[in-house]
Order: C-alpha cells, then structure tokens, then sequence
C-alpha cells in the first residue's frame, strides 16, 4: 500500500540551511530502513510538463522548446531519488494518484520513464521545477528526526523512476538518464554527492527498492 507524501511547507523552520547528514550517509552508505513504498504522483496533467530528451536543467534550448529555469544560489540544498513502485505508468498516471491526495500538483520535480508508458529514459519536468516551488515527495519521517519532512519537500529536488525497484532493475536508459540528470541539476545548484540520497535513506520506505544500483550510480555521478 502506497503511503502519502508530506505536503510542502513554507515554514520559517522550513526556510533554514540545515546540515543533512553529519556523517556522508549519501548515495551508498543510506541503509534500507523498511518494506512500504511509496508510489509517487501529482496533479497539473496539461500543459505546463516539459519533455526534456537530453537533460538541461540551468537553461534554456530553443530547439527542443523547454523553458529556461533560472535556478536561485542555494534555493536547493539535496536531491532525493524515488521511484513509482509500478511496473508501468507516466507522470500523467501518477498525477492521478497525487490529484487523489489533494497535493495540488505533481509532488515530484523530475519523471524519467521506463518504456512503459512512458519513454525508456524520457525526463519530464514538471510544474514545481518549472516554476522553481517546493516538493510533495517525501514521506513523513521517524519522529525526532531532523531535517524533517517538511524541510526536504521546500529544499529537495524529488526525482521518481517509473518501475518498482523491491522487484526488478531499473532499465539502463533510465540510469543514465538519471545520473546526467542529477549531475546537471548538481552543477546548477552546487548540491554535493553526500546529499543525493534516497527515500529509503529518510523515511520507513523501499523507495526506489532493492535493485537499485547504489554502489555504481554512485560513481557515476561522481565521474
């Protein structure tokens, strides 16, 4: 059964720089905390997404069409990586699920595809990246625990693979999709590797599951 995303906040506590890890948990290091997923989602299904067949996230390409994002000095402080927990779908698909929790729009700022549905390796962004607004991706946190979820949802970028990664691998095009993704979103933003992590590594969720290649996509961001 899917658990419901935190809502974003714009809190004054929500605002605040906060060191996220005190020790390099990241990308490798971030244990499976549980076995609950969380199948990602969101509203807005009309105009406002944008394909992006190879990935700039800082500017703008007038031949592809997608829009310039002017990206804030340390607007974005982690990137969190999540997946669908199904086997098919679009954004569109998982807009439905969002629009069912009342989040108001696409709670991730980045969708890639897996083939089903949606294009092996396609980046949609989507409305919140766009318009450069807080997240609705991660899930409430053990309590005590800081940040909270409220502070990741204002000043993480949520990004979610199409697939259920407690059951199979993620396709290639996918992962490199996704590594050039967060690489480009890491020179826009000044985000370091040790916060790229996943939910699992925040919240009681497998997202994006067993499968996902933790150790390797770890070297491929940092190459």
């Amino acid at each position: 059964m899917a658990r419901k995303p935190a809502k974003s906040s714009s809190s004054r506590s929500s605002s605040k720089k906060r060191n996220i890890h005190p020790k390099r948990t990241g990308i490798v290091w971030g244990g499976f905390l549980a076995t609950m997923t969380l199948a990602g989602g969101a509203l807005l299904v009309g105009d406002n997404w944008q394909a992006l067949p190879a990935v700039k996230v800082a500017q703008a390409d007038s031949a592809r069409g997608s829009a310039q994002v002017e990206v804030a000095p340390g607007r974005w402080q982690a990137i969190v990586i999540h997946h669908s927990a199904t086997a098919a779908g679009t954004a569109v698909d998982i807009a439905r699920q969002h629009e069912a929790w009342g989040l108001g729009s696409l709670g991730y700022h980045f969708v890639i595809g897996n083939g089903n549905g949606q294009a092996d390796g396609e980046v949609l962004q989507g409305p919140r990246w766009l318009e450069q607004q807080g997240g609705a991706h991660v899930t409430e946190r053990a309590a005590g625990a800081t940040p909270d979820a409220a502070w990741f949802n204002q000043n993480a970028i949520g990004i979610c693979l199409i697939g259920n990664g407690e059951r199979r691998e993620f396709t290639d095009a996918q992962l490199k999709a996704l590594a050039a993704l967060v690489n480009d979103l890491q020179r826009a933003t000044g985000i370091p590797d040790s916060n790229v992590v996943m939910h699992s590594d925040l919240a009681e969720v497998a997202s994006p599951g067993r499968w996902f290649p933790r150790a390797q996509f770890a070297l491929d961001i940092a190459n």
